[in-house]
């Protein structure tokens, strides 16, 4: 009979999971730094932040901007958590996550799409269908429904082989600067082909967030993201004026 080893950050995060879960690093506690956890393990930064995001993956750890990984809950929670404070936190996010490419193509959006991306109905934007998960093979968790804006068609299929976030690469193609993202959030029965996506009941309640990247031309790319609305919880932060 023979055995497999764990790889390094599954025993890492096992570790973790065991400090978390006994009180050493208490609920609101940041936990060590990368640097510090690589020194401990003697282990590479890319291992210790695969760890690290199994944390966040389990809903047991936070990361935030300015105060690094943050505990918030001592045990495994079955939701997924979103903080969003900047852009640089959807970079990171895509980042963090897997995409897969269901389908692309050209369509003739609908009025009610242009009022949601910010086109004119009857245009021809470029579709791209897709799953996000946790990891590669890990069950989907979001659904998503993007356009791009016709300007930037030309490099629409390069996005099949983009690691990291779509509206970064497509704004340096193109050579427009994002100004900023607006988003939208509403809850709604799951269309079929959504809830068969994300391996739920069709009508199984989603919350979808539309987001808008928005160049001096205007919305460069938009994007319908589907959750299960009973598994989301979303966190935004703000700041008091000064």
């Amino acid at each position: 009979m023979t055995t497999t080893e764990a790889p390094r950050y599954v025993k890492i995060f096992n570790v973790l999971s065991r400090r978390l879960e006994s009180g050493k690093y208490r609920v609101g506690m940041r936990l060590p730094t990368e640097s510090e956890l690589c020194e401990e393990f003697k282990a590479s930064r890319f291992t210790v932040r695969e760890s690290l995001r199994r944390l966040v993956e389990q809903g047991m750890v936070q990361r935030r901007q300015g105060a690094g990984s943050v505990v918030v809950a001592a045990k495994p929670q079955a939701r997924y958590v979103h903080t969003l404070s900047s852009l640089g936190d959807l970079f990171q996010f895509a980042l963090d996550t897997h995409y897969e490419l269901v389908s692309l193509k050209q369509v003739a959006i609908s009025e009610e799409i242009a009022l949601g991306v910010g086109g004119e109905g009857g245009e021809r934007w470029w579709q791209l269908k897709g799953l996000r998960r946790n990891e590669e093979g890990g069950k989907p968790f979001i659904y998503l429904h993007s356009y791009v804006a016709p300007r930037a068609g030309a490099y629409v299929r390069e996005l099949k082989h983009v690691v990291g976030p779509f509206y970064a690469h497509l704004a340096q193609r193109i050579g427009e600067e994002i100004l900023g993202a607006e988003q939208d959030l509403h809850g709604a029965p799951m269309p079929a082909e959504i809830s068969g996506h994300l391996q739920v009941k069709a009508g199984t309640i989603g919350m979808c967030a539309l987001r808008r990247y928005i160049t001096k031309k205007g919305t460069l790319i938009a994007t319908y993201n589907w959750h299960v609305a009973e598994k989301f919880h979303y966190r935004m932060k703000m700041s008091r004026d000064v």
